[in-house]
């Protein structure tokens, strides 16, 4: 078994994998990782869970990563993997420049070429949205960001001098009787309209029509609007696992 660690954002997700399924889970804030004290009882706590016998982390806060380096070091004797463009991940990357991709990126396109095959899209909702494009070859060949919910949710309330910060829920309507409702409404309905347009384009340009797969924190909010055949939320943790196996088969 391995820990296969996300860190994101806005948490740090660790998963006890055996294969590709999550056998243990643990969950800590990003932040509480960026002091070597906070790291290394954040990585005590996983030993004391279960040894491994490695370590693979897609990190997208560089901050964090040497600290958690450190801790892993101390706590399980040995040195973890940083998922990168030149990590064994079994898939070509077909972008401009492969350095510039996020490691839950590739982990993500990774695990759908595994799971769903080639061509797929993979929407990662996250602290932020991205769409992550296998082409028909099984290569990654890039994507979209743009904000996820909590941030849009977050720069409404920050940028503007009377809107509340807003707790996130669907909507069946698009006209909302109070300032609350038409934010929901306005940021549940926007992405939907979003989601589907990029999906359009995305597959447009790849000219066949690829399965979307939904992942990340926020992904079964959209699980009854048709957007999406198959839902993953362990999606980045399942392809971080199968990087560790194809890097020590």
């Amino acid at each position: 078994m391995i820990w296969a660690i996300l860190i994101g954002n806005t948490r740090c997700v660790s998963a006890l994998m055996r294969g590709t399924r999550v056998v243990k889970r643990h969950v800590v804030a990003t932040d509480s990782l960026k002091r070597g004290a906070g790291a290394l009882t954040w990585a005590k706590a996983l030993r004391k869970k279960s040894g491994a016998e490695g370590v693979i982390a897609a990190s997208v806060v560089p901050p964090v990563d040497g600290a958690v380096l450190k801790a892993v070091q101390k706590a399980f004797k040995i040195r973890p993997e940083f998922v990168t463009a030149k990590s064994r991940l079994g898939i070509r990357v077909k972008v401009k420049k492969p350095a510039q991709v996020g490691a839950d990126r590739l982990a993500n396109a990774v695990a759908a070429v595994e799971f769903y095959g080639a061509p797929s899209i993979v929407v990662d909702l996250g602290t932020g949205t991205t769409f992550d494009v296998v082409d028909k070859s099984g290569a990654y060949c890039g994507g979209a960001i743009l904000p996820g919910l909590g941030i849009s949710l977050r720069a409404l309330h920050d940028f503007t001098a009377k809107i509340p910060l807003v707790q996130f829920e669907p909507t069946r309507y698009a006209i909302g009787r109070t300032t609350e409702e038409a934010v929901r409404s306005g940021i549940y309905h926007g992405a939907i309209g979003t989601i589907r347009e990029l999906l359009l384009k995305i597959r447009g340009e790849l000219g066949v029509k690829a399965p979307a797969v939904a992942t990340g924190g926020w992904c079964r909010v959209f699980k009854g609007t048709g957007l999406f055949p198959h839902t993953e939320p362990d999606l980045t943790l399942k392809g971080l696992a199968l990087i560790w196996r194809n890097g020590h088969a």
